[in-house]
Protein backbone atom coordinates (compact mmCIF):
# COMPACT_ATOMS: atom_id res chain seq x y z
CA UNK A 1 0.00 0.00 0.00
CA UNK A 2 1.19 3.53 -0.75
CA UNK A 3 2.11 5.04 2.61
CA UNK A 4 0.88 8.44 1.44
CA UNK A 5 -2.66 7.05 1.40
CA UNK A 6 -2.52 5.66 4.94
CA UNK A 7 -3.64 8.80 6.82
CA UNK A 8 -6.76 9.05 4.67
CA UNK A 9 -7.58 5.39 5.25
CA UNK A 10 -6.98 5.76 8.97
CA UNK A 11 -9.30 8.73 9.24
CA UNK A 12 -12.04 6.96 7.33
CA UNK A 13 -11.80 3.88 9.57
CA UNK A 14 -12.43 5.63 12.88
CA UNK A 15 -15.87 5.38 14.41
CA UNK A 16 -16.58 8.50 16.43
CA UNK A 17 -20.29 8.24 17.11
CA UNK A 18 -21.52 8.89 20.65
CA UNK A 19 -22.42 5.24 21.26
CA UNK A 20 -18.87 4.16 20.42
CA UNK A 21 -17.21 6.83 22.51
CA UNK A 22 -18.79 6.01 25.85
CA UNK A 23 -19.31 2.26 25.64
CA UNK A 24 -17.17 1.67 28.74
CA UNK A 25 -16.59 3.87 31.77
CA UNK A 26 -13.31 2.52 33.14
CA UNK A 27 -13.46 4.63 36.31
CA UNK A 28 -16.85 3.27 37.29
CA UNK A 29 -15.84 -0.29 36.47
CA UNK A 30 -12.70 -0.11 38.64
CA UNK A 31 -13.99 2.29 41.32
CA UNK A 32 -11.06 4.52 40.53
CA UNK A 33 -9.23 6.27 43.34
CA UNK A 34 -6.78 9.05 42.53
CA UNK A 35 -4.56 8.90 45.63
CA UNK A 36 -3.06 5.41 45.09
CA UNK A 37 -2.29 6.21 41.45
CA UNK A 38 -0.57 9.46 42.42
CA UNK A 39 1.53 7.54 44.90
CA UNK A 40 2.53 4.97 42.26
CA UNK A 41 3.44 7.73 39.84
CA UNK A 42 5.54 9.46 42.49
CA UNK A 43 7.36 6.31 43.60
CA UNK A 44 8.17 5.27 40.04
CA UNK A 45 9.37 8.72 39.07
CA UNK A 46 11.63 8.99 42.12
CA UNK A 47 13.15 5.61 41.23
CA UNK A 48 13.67 6.37 37.55
CA UNK A 49 15.31 9.80 37.98
CA UNK A 50 18.03 8.32 40.18
CA UNK A 51 19.36 6.44 37.14
CA UNK A 52 21.79 8.61 35.19
CA UNK A 53 20.55 8.33 31.61
CA UNK A 54 21.92 11.58 30.20
CA UNK A 55 22.46 11.13 26.48
CA UNK A 56 25.72 12.00 24.72
CA UNK A 57 25.58 13.90 21.46
CA UNK A 58 29.27 13.31 20.74
CA UNK A 59 28.99 9.63 19.87
CA UNK A 60 27.22 7.62 17.19
CA UNK A 61 26.76 4.68 19.54
CA UNK A 62 23.19 3.81 20.57
CA UNK A 63 22.51 3.92 23.39
CA UNK A 64 25.03 6.70 23.89
CA UNK A 65 25.43 6.07 27.62
CA UNK A 66 25.56 3.04 29.91
CA UNK A 67 22.83 4.31 32.21
CA UNK A 68 20.26 3.89 29.47
CA UNK A 69 21.17 0.21 29.15
CA UNK A 70 20.66 -0.23 32.88
CA UNK A 71 17.29 1.51 32.91
CA UNK A 72 16.13 -0.45 29.85
CA UNK A 73 16.71 -3.74 31.68
CA UNK A 74 14.92 -2.42 34.74
CA UNK A 75 11.90 -1.33 32.71
CA UNK A 76 11.76 -4.64 30.84
CA UNK A 77 11.73 -6.52 34.16
CA UNK A 78 8.90 -4.32 35.40
CA UNK A 79 6.85 -4.88 32.24
CA UNK A 80 7.17 -8.64 32.67
CA UNK A 81 6.09 -8.34 36.30
CA UNK A 82 2.80 -6.82 35.17
CA UNK A 83 1.99 -9.39 32.54
CA UNK A 84 3.25 -7.71 29.40
CA UNK A 85 4.09 -10.32 26.79
CA UNK A 86 6.89 -10.63 24.25
CA UNK A 87 9.05 -8.16 26.20
CA UNK A 88 12.31 -7.51 24.39
CA UNK A 89 15.37 -5.32 24.86
CA UNK A 90 17.23 -5.16 21.56
CA UNK A 91 20.91 -4.42 20.98
CA UNK A 92 20.17 -0.69 21.06
CA UNK A 93 18.34 -0.93 24.42
CA UNK A 94 14.96 -0.26 22.83
CA UNK A 95 12.34 -1.87 25.07
CA UNK A 96 9.16 -3.28 23.51
CA UNK A 97 6.29 -5.37 24.82
CA UNK A 98 2.66 -6.17 24.04
CA UNK A 99 -0.48 -6.27 26.14
CA UNK A 100 -2.73 -8.61 24.12
CA UNK A 101 -6.33 -7.72 23.39
CA UNK A 102 -8.84 -9.17 25.86
CA UNK A 103 -11.87 -8.77 23.58
CA UNK A 104 -13.02 -11.07 20.79
CA UNK A 105 -13.71 -8.55 18.05
CA UNK A 106 -10.94 -7.01 15.95
CA UNK A 107 -10.19 -3.44 16.94
CA UNK A 108 -7.48 -0.88 16.25
CA UNK A 109 -4.07 -1.51 17.77
CA UNK A 110 -2.27 1.33 19.53
CA UNK A 111 1.16 2.02 21.00
CA UNK A 112 2.44 4.29 23.75
CA UNK A 113 6.04 5.55 23.72
CA UNK A 114 8.35 7.37 26.12
CA UNK A 115 12.11 7.91 26.08
CA UNK A 116 14.64 6.92 28.72
CA UNK A 117 17.37 9.48 28.11
CA UNK A 118 17.70 12.96 29.56
CA UNK A 119 19.09 16.07 27.88
CA UNK A 120 22.82 16.28 27.05
CA UNK A 121 23.10 19.90 28.20
CA UNK A 122 22.97 19.29 31.96
CA UNK A 123 24.15 16.41 34.11
CA UNK A 124 21.74 13.65 35.07
CA UNK A 125 24.13 12.13 37.60
CA UNK A 126 23.35 12.17 41.29
CA UNK A 127 19.84 13.59 40.93
CA UNK A 128 18.38 14.22 44.39
CA UNK A 129 14.63 14.65 43.99
CA UNK A 130 12.41 16.38 46.55
CA UNK A 131 8.65 15.99 46.79
CA UNK A 132 6.56 19.02 47.71
CA UNK A 133 3.13 17.91 48.87
CA UNK A 134 0.13 20.16 48.23
CA UNK A 135 2.09 23.14 46.93
CA UNK A 136 1.11 26.28 48.86
CA UNK A 137 1.76 28.81 46.10
CA UNK A 138 4.94 30.29 47.61
CA UNK A 139 8.42 30.47 46.05
CA UNK A 140 10.21 27.11 45.93
CA UNK A 141 13.92 27.31 46.74
CA UNK A 142 15.65 24.54 44.85
CA UNK A 143 19.16 25.57 45.86
CA UNK A 144 19.84 28.67 47.96
CA UNK A 145 23.58 28.76 47.27
CA UNK A 146 23.02 28.77 43.51
CA UNK A 147 20.01 31.09 43.82
CA UNK A 148 17.78 28.58 42.05
CA UNK A 149 14.20 29.52 42.85
CA UNK A 150 10.89 28.60 41.26
CA UNK A 151 8.43 31.48 41.23
CA UNK A 152 5.97 33.13 38.85
CA UNK A 153 8.88 34.64 36.90
CA UNK A 154 11.11 31.58 36.48
CA UNK A 155 8.13 29.20 36.15
CA UNK A 156 5.04 31.05 34.86
CA UNK A 157 2.83 27.95 34.92
CA UNK A 158 3.57 27.36 38.60
CA UNK A 159 0.57 29.54 39.49
CA UNK A 160 -1.71 26.78 38.15
CA UNK A 161 -0.18 24.17 40.48
CA UNK A 162 -1.60 25.39 43.79
CA UNK A 163 -2.50 22.34 45.88
CA UNK A 164 -0.65 19.93 43.59
CA UNK A 165 2.18 17.58 44.49
CA UNK A 166 5.40 18.74 42.80
CA UNK A 167 8.85 17.20 42.44
CA UNK A 168 12.07 19.21 42.05
CA UNK A 169 15.80 18.47 42.05
CA UNK A 170 18.42 20.03 44.34
CA UNK A 171 20.64 22.00 41.97
CA UNK A 172 23.63 20.94 39.90
CA UNK A 173 21.55 18.53 37.81
CA UNK A 174 18.34 18.52 35.89
CA UNK A 175 15.46 16.55 37.40
CA UNK A 176 14.84 14.19 34.48
CA UNK A 177 11.14 14.95 34.12
CA UNK A 178 11.73 14.84 30.36
CA UNK A 179 10.77 12.06 29.86
CA UNK A 180 10.71 10.06 33.06
CA UNK A 181 7.27 11.47 33.70
CA UNK A 182 6.21 9.66 30.51
CA UNK A 183 7.90 6.43 31.61
CA UNK A 184 6.11 6.63 34.96
CA UNK A 185 2.71 7.33 33.42
CA UNK A 186 2.90 4.48 30.92
CA UNK A 187 4.21 1.98 33.47
CA UNK A 188 1.48 2.94 35.94
CA UNK A 189 -1.05 2.41 33.15
CA UNK A 190 0.44 -1.04 32.52
CA UNK A 191 0.08 -1.97 36.20
CA UNK A 192 -3.49 -0.64 36.33
CA UNK A 193 -4.53 -2.81 33.40
CA UNK A 194 -2.86 -5.80 35.08
CA UNK A 195 -4.66 -5.12 38.36
CA UNK A 196 -7.98 -4.57 36.58
CA UNK A 197 -8.48 -7.25 33.91
CA UNK A 198 -12.15 -6.30 33.78
CA UNK A 199 -11.24 -3.30 31.58
CA UNK A 200 -11.87 -4.21 27.93
CA UNK A 201 -9.09 -3.19 25.56
CA UNK A 202 -7.56 -3.97 22.22
CA UNK A 203 -3.89 -4.77 21.56
CA UNK A 204 -1.49 -2.30 23.18
CA UNK A 205 2.22 -2.02 22.41
CA UNK A 206 4.66 -0.38 24.81
CA UNK A 207 7.90 1.18 23.51
CA UNK A 208 10.68 2.83 25.51
CA UNK A 209 13.42 4.40 23.40
CA UNK A 210 16.98 5.64 24.10
CA UNK A 211 18.62 8.82 22.80
CA UNK A 212 15.49 10.73 21.86
CA UNK A 213 17.25 13.96 22.78
CA UNK A 214 19.87 13.40 20.07
CA UNK A 215 17.41 11.89 17.58
CA UNK A 216 19.50 8.75 17.25
CA UNK A 217 17.41 6.21 19.16
CA UNK A 218 14.23 6.16 17.09
CA UNK A 219 16.30 5.44 13.98
CA UNK A 220 17.14 2.04 15.47
CA UNK A 221 13.50 1.05 16.04
CA UNK A 222 12.13 -1.55 13.63
CA UNK A 223 8.94 0.41 12.98
CA UNK A 224 7.58 -2.15 10.50
CA UNK A 225 7.58 -4.84 13.19
CA UNK A 226 5.45 -2.86 15.65
CA UNK A 227 2.25 -3.87 13.89
CA UNK A 228 0.17 -0.98 15.25
CA UNK A 229 -2.35 1.31 13.61
CA UNK A 230 -1.80 4.39 15.76
CA UNK A 231 0.58 5.57 18.48
CA UNK A 232 1.15 8.29 21.05
CA UNK A 233 4.32 9.64 22.57
CA UNK A 234 3.83 10.65 26.22
CA UNK A 235 6.43 13.39 26.14
CA UNK A 236 4.51 16.67 26.41
CA UNK A 237 4.31 19.35 29.02
CA UNK A 238 1.30 21.21 30.44
CA UNK A 239 -2.18 19.87 31.22
CA UNK A 240 -4.24 19.20 28.10
CA UNK A 241 -1.47 19.77 25.58
CA UNK A 242 -1.80 17.73 22.41
CA UNK A 243 1.14 18.27 20.10
CA UNK A 244 -0.05 17.83 16.53
CA UNK A 245 2.62 19.72 14.62
CA UNK A 246 6.40 19.99 14.78
CA UNK A 247 9.26 21.53 12.86
CA UNK A 248 10.63 20.18 9.65
CA UNK A 249 14.28 19.64 10.52
CA UNK A 250 17.43 19.71 8.40
CA UNK A 251 21.09 19.78 9.41
CA UNK A 252 23.93 21.29 7.39
CA UNK A 253 27.70 20.90 7.44
CA UNK A 254 29.96 23.45 5.77
CA UNK A 255 33.70 22.90 5.34
CA UNK A 256 36.21 25.56 4.25
CA UNK A 257 39.81 24.60 3.52
CA UNK A 258 42.39 27.37 3.46
CA UNK A 259 46.15 27.72 3.22
CA UNK A 260 47.67 29.31 6.31
CA UNK A 261 51.18 27.92 5.81
CA UNK A 262 52.30 31.21 4.25
CA UNK A 263 53.96 33.60 6.71
CA UNK A 264 51.38 36.33 7.46
CA UNK A 265 53.97 38.99 6.77
CA UNK A 266 54.15 37.76 3.16
CA UNK A 267 50.43 36.95 2.74
CA UNK A 268 49.62 39.64 0.17
CA UNK A 269 49.76 38.40 -3.42
CA UNK A 270 50.48 34.86 -2.21
CA UNK A 271 48.55 31.60 -1.96
CA UNK A 272 47.48 32.52 1.59
CA UNK A 273 43.81 31.66 2.30
CA UNK A 274 42.26 32.08 5.74
CA UNK A 275 39.70 29.36 6.50
CA UNK A 276 38.99 30.93 9.90
CA UNK A 277 37.87 34.12 8.17
CA UNK A 278 35.68 32.11 5.78
CA UNK A 279 33.92 30.39 8.68
CA UNK A 280 33.47 33.70 10.48
CA UNK A 281 32.07 35.39 7.36
CA UNK A 282 29.63 32.51 6.78
CA UNK A 283 28.28 32.79 10.32
CA UNK A 284 28.09 36.59 10.18
CA UNK A 285 26.33 36.74 6.81
CA UNK A 286 23.46 34.48 7.87
CA UNK A 287 20.49 36.81 8.51
CA UNK A 288 20.13 37.81 12.16
CA UNK A 289 16.36 38.11 11.78
CA UNK A 290 16.28 34.37 11.08
CA UNK A 291 18.17 33.30 14.21
CA UNK A 292 16.43 31.40 17.07
CA UNK A 293 16.41 34.36 19.46
CA UNK A 294 14.60 36.56 16.92
CA UNK A 295 11.86 34.08 15.98
CA UNK A 296 8.85 32.60 17.75
CA UNK A 297 5.50 30.88 17.18
CA UNK A 298 5.33 29.58 13.59
CA UNK A 299 8.52 31.28 12.32
CA UNK A 300 11.46 29.02 11.59
CA UNK A 301 15.17 29.71 12.04
CA UNK A 302 18.76 28.96 11.05
CA UNK A 303 21.20 28.15 13.83
CA UNK A 304 24.94 27.52 13.76
CA UNK A 305 25.62 25.36 16.79
CA UNK A 306 29.26 24.40 16.26
CA UNK A 307 32.38 25.80 14.57
CA UNK A 308 35.58 23.79 14.83
CA UNK A 309 39.02 24.35 13.36
CA UNK A 310 41.89 21.98 12.70
CA UNK A 311 44.83 23.45 10.84
CA UNK A 312 43.69 24.60 7.42
CA UNK A 313 40.16 23.18 7.81
CA UNK A 314 37.20 24.92 9.46
CA UNK A 315 33.93 23.01 9.89
CA UNK A 316 30.57 24.62 10.63
CA UNK A 317 27.57 22.58 11.74
CA UNK A 318 24.09 23.98 12.02
CA UNK A 319 20.39 23.32 11.77
CA UNK A 320 17.37 24.62 9.85
CA UNK A 321 13.89 24.50 11.38
CA UNK A 322 10.54 25.51 9.84
CA UNK A 323 6.90 24.46 10.00
CA UNK A 324 5.91 25.10 6.38
CA UNK A 325 7.54 23.49 3.37
CA UNK A 326 7.81 26.92 1.74
CA UNK A 327 9.79 28.49 4.59
CA UNK A 328 11.84 25.31 4.94
CA UNK A 329 12.92 25.61 1.31
CA UNK A 330 13.57 29.36 1.66
CA UNK A 331 15.79 28.94 4.73
CA UNK A 332 17.72 26.15 3.01
CA UNK A 333 18.28 28.47 0.03
CA UNK A 334 19.53 31.17 2.41
CA UNK A 335 22.16 28.82 3.82
CA UNK A 336 23.15 27.68 0.32
CA UNK A 337 23.40 31.26 -0.99
CA UNK A 338 25.46 32.36 2.00
CA UNK A 339 27.87 29.50 1.35
CA UNK A 340 28.06 30.45 -2.34
CA UNK A 341 28.83 34.07 -1.40
CA UNK A 342 31.67 33.17 0.96
CA UNK A 343 33.10 30.71 -1.55
CA UNK A 344 33.09 33.40 -4.25
CA UNK A 345 34.77 35.85 -1.87
CA UNK A 346 37.69 33.46 -1.40
CA UNK A 347 38.99 32.27 -4.78
CA UNK A 348 42.25 31.10 -3.18
CA UNK A 349 40.48 28.63 -0.89
CA UNK A 350 41.80 25.10 -1.30
CA UNK A 351 38.31 23.68 -0.90
CA UNK A 352 34.72 24.46 0.10
CA UNK A 353 31.76 22.11 0.52
CA UNK A 354 28.26 22.09 1.91
CA UNK A 355 26.09 19.11 2.80
CA UNK A 356 22.46 18.97 3.95
CA UNK A 357 20.86 16.11 5.87
CA UNK A 358 17.12 15.80 6.54
CA UNK A 359 16.35 14.85 10.15
CA UNK A 360 12.56 14.74 10.65
CA UNK A 361 9.35 16.07 9.14
CA UNK A 362 6.30 17.96 10.32
CA UNK A 363 3.76 15.33 11.38
CA UNK A 364 0.74 17.57 10.78
CA UNK A 365 -0.40 16.10 7.47
CA UNK A 366 0.04 12.53 8.73
CA UNK A 367 -2.46 12.86 11.60
CA UNK A 368 -6.05 11.95 10.66
CA UNK A 369 -8.56 14.52 11.94
CA UNK A 370 -10.75 11.73 13.33
CA UNK A 371 -7.83 10.49 15.46
CA UNK A 372 -7.37 13.95 16.92
CA UNK A 373 -11.11 14.22 17.59
CA UNK A 374 -11.05 10.94 19.49
CA UNK A 375 -8.00 12.03 21.49
CA UNK A 376 -9.60 15.32 22.44
CA UNK A 377 -12.77 13.45 23.40
CA UNK A 378 -10.70 11.29 25.76
CA UNK A 379 -9.40 14.42 27.50
CA UNK A 380 -12.83 16.03 27.67
CA UNK A 381 -14.28 12.87 29.20
CA UNK A 382 -11.73 13.37 31.99
CA UNK A 383 -12.73 17.05 32.33
CA UNK A 384 -9.50 18.22 30.70
CA UNK A 385 -9.54 21.02 28.13
CA UNK A 386 -7.51 19.95 25.06
CA UNK A 387 -4.96 22.43 23.73
CA UNK A 388 -3.56 21.69 20.28
CA UNK A 389 -0.01 23.01 20.07
CA UNK A 390 2.77 23.30 17.54
CA UNK A 391 6.12 22.25 18.98
CA UNK A 392 9.24 24.21 18.10
CA UNK A 393 11.17 20.96 18.07
CA UNK A 394 10.51 17.32 17.29
CA UNK A 395 9.63 14.02 18.94
CA UNK A 396 9.99 10.34 18.13
CA UNK A 397 6.42 10.64 16.90
CA UNK A 398 7.53 12.66 13.88
CA UNK A 399 9.59 9.70 12.67
CA UNK A 400 6.74 7.25 13.27
CA UNK A 401 4.26 9.51 11.49
CA UNK A 402 6.56 9.76 8.48
CA UNK A 403 6.70 5.94 8.42
CA UNK A 404 2.90 5.65 8.32
CA UNK A 405 1.96 5.41 12.01
CA UNK A 406 0.15 8.60 13.10
CA UNK A 407 1.72 9.62 16.43
CA UNK A 408 0.74 12.85 18.21
CA UNK A 409 2.22 13.75 21.59
CA UNK A 410 0.30 13.88 24.87
CA UNK A 411 1.07 16.02 27.92
CA UNK A 412 3.08 14.41 30.74
CA UNK A 413 3.39 17.07 33.45
CA UNK A 414 6.99 18.24 32.87
CA UNK A 415 8.01 21.89 33.18
CA UNK A 416 11.17 24.02 32.69
CA UNK A 417 12.72 21.05 30.92
CA UNK A 418 16.44 20.79 30.15
CA UNK A 419 17.33 23.00 33.10
CA UNK A 420 18.15 22.92 36.81
CA UNK A 421 14.73 24.56 37.35
CA UNK A 422 12.95 21.55 35.90
CA UNK A 423 9.99 20.22 37.89
CA UNK A 424 7.27 17.61 37.59
CA UNK A 425 3.62 18.04 38.57
CA UNK A 426 2.25 14.73 39.89
CA UNK A 427 -1.37 15.89 39.56
CA UNK A 428 -0.85 16.63 35.86
CA UNK A 429 0.88 13.25 35.50
CA UNK A 430 -2.22 11.66 37.02
CA UNK A 431 -4.41 13.53 34.53
CA UNK A 432 -2.22 12.18 31.73
CA UNK A 433 -2.65 8.68 33.14
CA UNK A 434 -6.43 9.11 33.08
CA UNK A 435 -6.25 10.34 29.50
CA UNK A 436 -4.36 7.20 28.47
CA UNK A 437 -6.88 4.99 30.25
CA UNK A 438 -9.78 6.75 28.53
CA UNK A 439 -8.01 6.45 25.19
CA UNK A 440 -7.61 2.71 25.69
CA UNK A 441 -11.34 2.24 26.21
CA UNK A 442 -12.25 4.50 23.28
CA UNK A 443 -9.84 2.77 20.91
CA UNK A 444 -11.37 -0.57 21.93
CA UNK A 445 -14.43 0.56 19.97
CA UNK A 446 -12.56 1.48 16.79
CA UNK A 447 -12.17 -0.75 13.77
CA UNK A 448 -8.68 -1.84 12.66
CA UNK A 449 -7.16 -0.34 9.52
CA UNK A 450 -5.08 -1.73 6.68
CA UNK A 451 -1.55 -2.65 7.72
CA UNK A 452 0.81 0.32 7.97
CA UNK A 453 3.61 -1.92 6.81
CA UNK A 454 2.01 -3.10 3.58
CA UNK A 455 3.85 -2.19 0.43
Amino acid sequence: MNKLLIPALVGAALVCGPLALYAQDWKTITRYEKAPVKEQLTERFLKYVKEDTQSNADTTQVPSTKGQKKLAKQLAKELKKYGVQDVKVNEYSIVTGVIPSNIKKEVASIAFLAHMDTAPEISGKGVTPRVIRQYDGKDIVINADKKLVLNSYTAPLLTKAHGHDLIVASGGTLLGADDKTGLSIIMTMVQYLYDHPEISHGPITIVFTPDEETGAGIEKLDIASLGVDYAYTVDGEDLGELMTENFNARAFTVVFTGNRAVHPGNAQNSAFADNLLMASDFHTLLPRQQRPETTADKRGFIYVDEITNQGDTSTIKGIIRAFSDEEFAALTSTVQNTFNTVKAMNPRAQGASIEFKDEYQNMKNALPPAMLTLTKTAMQAEEITPKEISARGGTDGATLAAAGIPTPDIFAGMYNIHSELEYADVDVMEASFRTLMRLITLWAEQKPVASNTAQ
